[in-house]
């Protein structure tokens, strides 16, 4: 009986803890713009906040930024342009989350901690599982760009030289019978 109860107490000051920290995060009532950001060779998806300051951020994408390390919990780059503020302290900074320093610093956080700095909210990495693993104790290239819709990915047009496609796009091999799409051109195989 004593370790359920323990184990309400311990529900409930997490709950607590968790909505306490929100509640120092402006709201967004516009909702958020699906990105990419990407280092090395691994992607992971985040969101952009619908806000002065992330639809500001939206339209300098896709860019590559050379962020450098610091405390061995974040990694950051300057802009060279300013971007709107609307600062807020959140008192906790969680792994994942995409904030604004001033009007031009743009911050990667790899781990959570508390911190009485003030920010403004661009997003934030949606699943951040790997993501102090994948950005290293030193600087790193991140790639921030908009998600694809549709799940398709572009490929280069020399890599699709003398390919052949059906006519549902799908790509087939020299033993296939039927209509092919080479080079721009339909021709039966």
């Amino acid at each position: 009986m004593k370790s359920a109860k323990n184990l309400i107490i311990a529900v409930a000051m997490t709950m607590c803890n968790v909505s306490c920290a929100q509640a120092n995060e402006p709201e967004n009532p516009n909702g958020t713009t699906a990105i990419v950001v990407t280092v090395g060779d691994r992607s992971f998806e985040a969101t952009v906040d619908n806000s002065a300051t992330g639809n500001a951020f939206l339209a300098l994408l896709p860019m590559t930024l050379s962020m450098n390390e610091l405390n061995g919990n974040e990694k950051y780059c300057y802009l060279s342009t300013n971007l709107p503020t609307n600062t807020y302290s959140p008192g906790t900074i969680y792994t994942g989350d995409i904030l604004l320093y001033g009007n031009n610093c743009v911050v990667l956080f790899y781990e959570t901690f508390s911190s009485g700095y003030s920010y403004s909210r661009i997003g934030r990495v949606t699943n951040p599982t790997d993501l102090a693993d994948v950005l290293g104790s030193g600087n790193a290239s991140v790639t921030f760009a908009l998600a694809t819709t549709t799940g398709v990915q572009t490929t280069p047009a020399n890599q699709l030289s003398g390919a052949k496609f059906n006519l549902q796009g799908q790509r087939v091999s020299d033993d296939y019978h039927g209509i092919v799409i080479q080079n721009g051109q339909k021709r039966i195989q």
